[in-house]
Formats: C-alpha cells, structure tokens, sequence
C-alpha cells in the first residue's frame, strides 16, 4: 500500500491512514510506503536553494530523504496509538540498492529480509519512499514520483500487489479538477501509462510503470478515503480501439543550442553531454541541439540549464547562441496507434486552431500526440483537445455499448 503526500498532508491524515492500514492488516501481513507529508519536498528544496543554488547533489539527497522518514515515523506512531506493532525502514534499511545518480537514481536490486523478518515478527512495516542506498553505501532519491517505483519494485520483491493512493479514485482521462467533464479509466495497459505518465499526469511515476511491467506486477491505483470505492488496474490489459484516451500537459522548457556551420564533428560530443539530462524530444544533428526540460518531473530541473551553459562555455567559438524559452507547456494526446492514424492528428490541429492556440512544437509517436504550446494557453488546449477527442469518443463508445 503506497500513499502519496497529499494522503499524509497533516495528522489528521495520517490517522486516517492509520486505520485503513490496521484494517488491511487484520486481514494479511502490509507492508506500507510512503510519500512526504503535503509539500515537504518543496519546502526542503527551497531552503537548500536559499543557501546555495544549485546545492551539492549528494547534501540534497540527504536533506530530501527526512521528507519520507518523518511520514513513516510519524505513521508508525499513528499505528501504534491503535494497537497494532509498526516498525518504519528507511530505503537502506529494507534494502532498495540503487545506482550512483544522485537525484534521479534507479533501482538496481531490491534485498528484502529485513522487511521479511518484520512481517515474520507479527509487524505492520512502513517503508520511506523515494529513498535508496547506492552501491557505495550512499543515500540517494529516486527523483519526483519516486515512491510509487519504491511501492513497486518492494512488490515485486515480495510477490505481493502493489496499490498505490492518491486523492483521485484513479486515472482519469485529464484532471478532473481542470476538466470537470474527464472521466475515470477503469483498465489502462502498462505502455499507454507510462505514455501518460511521461507527459505530466501525476498519478503515477514513470519509472514505477516501467517496473511493472518488467515484473508483472498488476497497479491499483485508488482513492486514499476508503468511501471512495473507484479504481483503475494497470496491468497488461488488452488494448483498446485506436486513438485519444486522455489528454494531459507539463510545465516545459525548450532549449537550444545553436552551432558554427561546419561544425559537424561536435554532434558526438554534444550527444554525450546531453543525453544523461534526461532532456525530452532530443535532437542532435550538426547545426547543434534541441531538447525540452520538464519542471514537474524531476528534483533536479533547476540545475540543467546551468549544466548546458558550462557546455557552452566548453563550446566558445564553436557556439552560435544558446536559448532557453520559458513559460511552455506540453499537451499531450495519449492513447493507442495514433502513428496509424493521421485522420487524430489533423483534427488535434484543426480543434487547436480554432481554438486560438498556437503551436509552437508537434511531436508524435504511437502513443501520444503533442503539442508545445504557451503555459497561459496550456488549459484551453487541455479543454478543447479533450472535449474533440476524449469526450466525444466516450460517448461513442457508451451509445455502441
């Protein structure tokens, strides 16, 4: 059982926890993960950032680990005040190695006999998320979702389900507290999730999806109020018709570095150098480099245009020019074979052109459209994409049904 931070925002919360876990728990052994209370995170990354912009990756990932230990703490106390033993584990003391990457580590191995011994013991064990320990013994931070992938890789270790809590009832066709007309997803295959999920929505992390399905791990993604009975599965669900199932958007962005003509043999070293920033839409030819950065996704985001600059400055006479645009954003069509189907694209274009809003980007593959556009012109085009393809297909559906 896997609850995010706004499920643990105060006490109130957690107790609230607390008692569903001890429910569960009457019934067979839980293990529990946890997420930050509220906006911990945040909090944490803007006092480091008041102190030294950017702070050392190693001393953040030490400061941002507390987040998820002071909600498993605090939850195990919770859960002792009803009766019940609680132990809370770090990611190191339950055994989630990791890589070296600080800020954005993956998970290598997952070594649970510590977690083994508690449930053993007659324990209810509470797992901080979002946590590891690198092979040299390092505490490191899976990066922002990170503690749905904690949930699921300690599942797959385990052989158990992995679900995972939030304050929506499930994965919904856009967020419904935007779109008041976007409906919940009841099944949704691992490869149109982590579609989803690389293009802003926040119910799961990518990296969690990825897991799943290379463990076969089924998700069950639920309300963290257990008077809200919704749910959407994620497993390897068969694939419905082609098109839009849900649209999305992320706060983005784009940057631009502009080489000398002539300048072809510097492609290599550009590739080299940008390819480990996790940059979206990356493209690298001899006229230079485009990529767009997500703020949302990732702890790290602020660093990466003072990375590419000291690239640039590398570059000096080789360089034309560097840009940075802010102030983007990425709306995202997701749904199954719209590579097959340009009839989606070009009414996506037509919808957005009425509309007013200007494309400055159009990517695609076979599961999303997308679109860069103006962060003040993200929600119109959320509104309008999901009301010309979402929402008239889901009443096609439901009149075929």
């Amino acid at each position: 059982m896997k609850f995010g931070g706004s499920s643990v925002a105060d006490l109130d919360r957690l107790r609230q926890v607390a008692r569903r876990v001890v429910d569960r728990a009457a019934a067979q052994p839980v293990v529990v993960v946890v997420s930050a209370m509220g906006k911990t995170t945040n909090a944490l990354l803007a006092q480091a950032r008041a102190l030294a912009d950017p702070p050392p990756a190693r001393e953040l990932d030490m400061l941002l680990s507390t987040g998820e230990r002071e909600a498993m703490t605090l939850l195990a106390i919770a859960i002792h005040a009803l009766g019940r033993r609680a132990i809370s584990l770090t990611g190191s003391q339950c055994g989630i190695i990791t890589d070296h990457q600080h800020g954005r580590a993956r998970i290598i191995e997952v070594r649970p006999f510590r977690i083994l011994d508690e449930l053993a013991a007659g324990h209810i064990v509470i797992v901080g998320g979002f946590q590891g320990v690198s092979y040299k013994r390092e505490v490191t931070t899976l990066g922002r979702g990170g503690s749905d992938s904690s949930a699921v890789a300690l599942a797959a270790a385990l052989s158990a389900d992995c679900e995972i809590y939030s304050d929506v009832d499930g994965v919904y066709s856009a967020d419904p507290s935007e779109v008041p007309e976007a409906h919940r997803l009841p099944e949704l295959a691992y490869d149109t999730m982590q579609a989803l999920a690389r293009a802003g929505a926040k119910v799961l992390h990518t990296q969690a999806v990825q897991l799943a399905e290379e463990r076969g791990i089924a998700i069950y993604a639920r309300h963290s109020r257990s008077d809200q009975r919704g749910e959407t599965v994620i497993r390897r669900n068969p694939a419905p018709a082609t098109g839009v199932l849900a649209v999305t958007s992320d706060a983005v962005a784009a940057l631009q570095l502009v080489l000398v003509p002539g300048r072809t043999h510097l492609a290599p070293r550009l590739a080299a150098s940008l390819a480990p920033l996790g940059l979206r839409a990356l493209h690298i030819d001899e006229r230079g480099a485009t990529g767009l950065l997500s703020w949302t996704q990732r702890t790290d985001a602020a660093e990466i245009p003072a990375r590419i600059g000291a690239l640039a400055r590398e570059l000096r006479a080789d360089l034309l020019e560097l840009r940075c645009d802010h102030d983007l954003a990425l709306v995202s069509c997701v749904g199954v074979g719209l590579e097959d189907r340009p009839d989606v694209a070009t009414q996506a274009c037509e919808v957005l052109r009425g509309a007013g809003v200007t494309v400055r980007q159009f990517l695609t593959d076979a599961r999303a459209l997308a679109f860069v556009v103006s962060a003040a012109q993200r929600l119109l085009a959320v509104r309008e994409l999901h009301a010309a393809l979402v929402r008239v297909r889901a009443k096609l559906d439901s009149v075929a049904s």
